[in-house]
């Protein structure tokens, strides 16, 4: 793969250098309705599930919303400090946004510091799929994990928010980024030992698509790109029992049952993410997120 070299790659972050600020001739779009809440106060919606069905809808949402890593097969987390960048929208927008994203951060123990090294990039932008053809051909790397013969699938743009995403295999001492062509650095996952291997983001590719997302309050907008930036979330295609702010762009959710802001569930999950064991297998991580969430709930 481009950019690899020596046979492992070992970079500690990846940067877009080669993404202009904006396709040439595009004019950004930002949601309507600024909705500005101030971004250091982090405020959810949402409803108990009911106690007969708890475990089974909080188990639902763990499963659909926990994407395995692709050497490791755990839950991916932040162990760098979360730092993103908004591009293309008007000053007061991407402020909001990136401020949103780090105080969600903060308040689910996601690691957070100022000043910090770029690593999540939010692009807005009219033409998404321009954008990525030009990363598949030129700088393929925040494509993620893929062959690469399958460079074009996946660069392939499928939603109105999408990420991409950058993982890697750390034992602490060594970080390699994950690609089908190389191994991990020593250690084993499920170790109790300091060279357990754990699977951490080194970088996030996030395209929200200006002609699709015209309309909406840059609130919930906000909320759904941290919800991304800070966990590799599989998005639904229509409304699960437990609510999510990743139903938002869902197709077949009805407009009154699409949250407007990061839900309960997505609190209690995100905070048990970064909660949970780095080091364990991903159904034991599994696990432990979900008895997070479950006495989230018995809590309220």
């Amino acid at each position: 793969m481009p950019g690899f070299s020596g046979g492992l790659c070992r970079l500690a972050f990846v940067t877009l250098i080669l993404l202009p600020s904006a396709v040439a001739g595009e004019s950004a779009k930002t949601p309507a309705n600024s909705d500005l809440a101030p971004p250091e106060t982090v405020v959810v919606t949402g409803h108990r599930p009911p106690a007969q069905t708890l475990d089974k809808i909080i188990w639902n949402y763990v499963y659909a919303h926990g994407k395995e890593s692709p050497k490791l097969h755990q839950l991916t987390r932040w162990v760098a400090p979360v730092c993103p960048e908004v591009r293309n929208l008007p000053p007061g927008y991407d402020a909001f946004i990136s401020k949103r994203i780090k105080a969600i951060a903060a308040s689910v123990g996601a690691p957070t510091k100022e000043p910090c090294k770029l690593n999540v990039e939010i692009i807005f932008t009219a033409q998404p799929q321009t954008i990525m053809d030009r990363v598949a051909e030129s700088e393929p790397i925040p494509l993620g994990y893929h062959f690469v013969h399958d460079k074009q699938a996946a660069a392939k743009v499928t939603a109105p928010i999408q990420a991409w995403y950058v993982t890697a295999t750390s034992n602490g001492t060594e970080t390699y980024i994950d690609d089908p062509y190389h191994g991990t650095p020593g250690g084993g996952a499920g170790s109790r030992l300091g060279e357990g291997l754990q699977s951490v983001f080194n970088h996030i590719l996030i395209l929200a698509n200006t002609d699709k997302i015209a309309g909406y309050p840059v609130g919930p907008v906000a909320d759904y790109i941290a919800m991304l930036a800070l966990s590799k979330a599989e998005t639904p295609d229509n409304c699960a029992e437990l609510p999510s702010i990743l139903d938002l762009m869902s197709p077949d959710c009805p407009d009154a049952q699409k949250p407007k802001s990061l839900t309960v569930g997505d609190q209690a999950y995100l905070e048990g993410l970064y909660a949970m064991d780095p080091k364990k297998f991903g159904n034991l991580q599994r696990s432990n997120v979900a008895e997070h969430m479950k006495q989230s709930f018995q809590g309220q």
